[in-house]
């Protein structure tokens, strides 16, 4: 789902705000929601989808005018100068709350568990890790047509625990996808658009000034980032779907409960949606005894969802195991930090909830060749490694490291040189403030041209900072007896016609009384002339507010005395 936020300060609006809109203001803004997600869109909806709503066009077209001025919609210029319009994405946590009665229930929770149809792979980000460590051994050069060569991306394919039927249920669509396998084009779809590498000099190459402020986030705050990346780029943009997406976030109880999908008409987009959250690591999928679908987080969905949420704390430090033999077993709860540096001195010989690592001469050597120190390694080793490390691999480190001295290295061509990082405790504070507790993604940009093809949409469209007028006039207002909006009153037959036809030519309501009953009509047609009926919905109770509208025809026979109902913000 591609989205958009403007440079303004980021929306802060909760529940309460919500709350404290008119209850119009909410109907229209549930609407939209509703109908587009956070899809723009350039006109609002028909006078018949209004009036469902009880409202008419004019009543719709005045509250949007207040519901932008306020900042619940947004809105960009085409080149042209269409305007086109969008509930802002950071709002769509508080809306998916507010109107999850309006769209209707597709997550809840199950008392069982459920039939495990596909384990959650290991997680993403620590596969993104050791894929660049690739890179920056093995390089990816690329052809004269600007793709990477055929034996590399064998090897892509085969370095990685991702496959291609994780993700062939999310029907995207990239370049070259005859060469690519779609597991490997999103690997390095989400390398591109994270800003972690790019195209330049005709190979891929990391952006090591990128890679080092990466490499400060926690495992948690790198899920976030992939997760917002993965939804913007490879999730379906249907309205449905996008509401789906965030009602499995938003109302899941949390990780490691099951929850069943229901109310569903998009099964398979959806279920394809699932296994790729599978692959990615951030949830198994199941079914429950009569065979709906069922998924559950193997992480807080919460944190996906706003940086905001998750305080930035001292991170427990977690080491690995290192063996007599040079492996090294890695438990889940390894940092990013320990991962990188493995990836450095190390070759990974499995990837699971406890992964192997296996040191070797080559990997030693190279990562003194790219500027890691013989005594940085052991000194590494000597931190994170939990019951120490056995003497043989001392020594066997001093005759690797010996050999360097003589042997033809090169410093890695694929990266900048990585400079030891000399930032201070308060240093990374600052970090976390500025970057990590934005409410904005610091990494994945959303126009970045990575392989896979995503819809424009917003992207790089000039924002619209034009004044909203919250007023708005009604053509030939002034041509017209004050007496018609502002009281009730008896007319001949042909004058109450004109009324009626001017409600309609302007899109408002009208009130109807006869004796002491009052209704209000959103008109839609005049039919006949000295013997005439109006056609339109009709309001089932007195309030000119409720929603509830029945399509009905009267004769002005039927009642007494009319006025137009006008918006209160038209000039008067």
């Amino acid at each position: 789902m591609a989205s958009y936020e403007p440079v303004n300060e980021p929306m802060v609006m909760d529940i309460d705000s919500w709350s404290k809109l008119t209850l119009v203001e909410q109907k229209v803004l549930g609407a939209i929601f509703h109908k587009h997600a956070a899809q723009p869109f350039s006109s609002l909806l028909q006078r018949e989808q209004w009036a469902v709503e009880g409202l008419s066009v004019a009543e719709a077209q005045s509250t949007f005018a207040n519901l932008r001025q306020q900042r619940w919609i947004e809105s960009v210029h085409k080149s042209w100068g269409e305007r086109l319009f969008y509930i802002p994405a950071s709002l769509m946590e508080t809306l998916t709350i507010a109107y999850v009665q309006r769209v209707g229930l597709t997550v809840e929770q199950m008392t069982i568990h459920a039939h495990v149809l596909q384990e959650g792979k290991p997680d993403i980000a620590a596969e993104l890790l050791h894929l660049i460590a690739w890179i920056g051994r093995e390089g990816l050069p690329l052809t004269g047509k600007g793709t990477i060569h055929k034996k590399t991306i064998q090897k892509l394919s085969a370095i990685t625990v991702l496959s291609s039927t994780d993700f062939n249920g999310l029907g995207i669509r990239y370049g070259h996808s005859d060469l690519y396998p779609i597991h490997v084009a999103i690997l390095l779809d989400l390398l591109l658009s994270l800003n972690l590498v790019q195209k330049a000099e005709g190979r891929i190459r990391i952006v090591d000034h990128q890679l080092q402020q990466w490499l400060k986030l926690s495992w948690g705050q790198m899920h976030r980032e992939i997760y917002q990346a993965c939804v913007d780029r490879y999730g379906n943009t249907e309205p449905a779907l996008q509401h789906f997406r965030h009602q499995l976030a938003v109302l899941s109880p949390g990780k490691n409960v099951w929850c069943r999908i229901v109310n569903s008409t998009c099964e398979p987009q959806i279920r394809g949606w699932l296994y790729a959250l599978a692959s990615w690591g951030y949830g198994d999928v199941g079914e429950d005894q009569s065979g709906a679908l069922a998924f559950r987080w193997l992480i807080e969905p919460q944190s996906l969802l706003n940086l905001r949420q998750e305080a930035v704390g001292e991170a427990e430090p977690c080491g690995f195991y290192m063996q007599p033999d040079f492996d090294m077993l890695v438990p889940p709860e390894a940092g990013p930090d320990v991962i990188w540096m493995l990836g450095q001195c190390a070759e990974r010989v499995t990837r699971d909830r406890m992964s192997i690592y296996r040191m070797t001469r080559e990997q030693i050597i190279s990562a003194i060749a790219k500027g890691h120190a013989l005594h940085e390694v052991m000194e590494f080793l000597d931190q994170y490694a939990l019951t120490g490390v056995p003497e043989n691999v001392r020594i066997a480190l001093a005759d690797w490291g010996k050999e360097t001295d003589v042997a033809t290295v090169t410093v890695d061509q694929y990266m900048e040189p990585t400079k030891a990082s000399t930032s201070s405790a308060e240093d990374q504070k600052l970090f976390e403030k500025d970057v990590l507790s934005s409410e904005h993604s610091s990494f994945y940009t959303p126009g970045n041209q990575g392989l896979v093809d995503v819809p424009a949409f917003l992207h790089g469209l000039e924002h619209d900072h034009s004044v909203i007028e919250k007023r708005f006039s009604l053509l030939g207002f002034e041509e017209i007896p004050e007496t018609w909006y502002k009281e009730w009153r008896r007319y001949h037959s042909s004058t109450a016609r004109q009324i009626a036809a001017k409600a309609i030519e302007w899109q408002t309501k009208l009130g109807i009384q006869q004796g002491h009953g009052t209704q209000y009509l959103i008109p839609h047609q005049v039919e006949g002339h000295e013997e005439w009926t109006l056609s339109g919905w009709c309001m089932l109770d007195s309030s000119e507010h409720t929603s509830e509208t029945e399509w009905r025809t009267f004769s002005p026979s039927q009642w007494d005395t009319m006025r137009l109902i006008l918006p209160d913000d038209v000039i008067t």
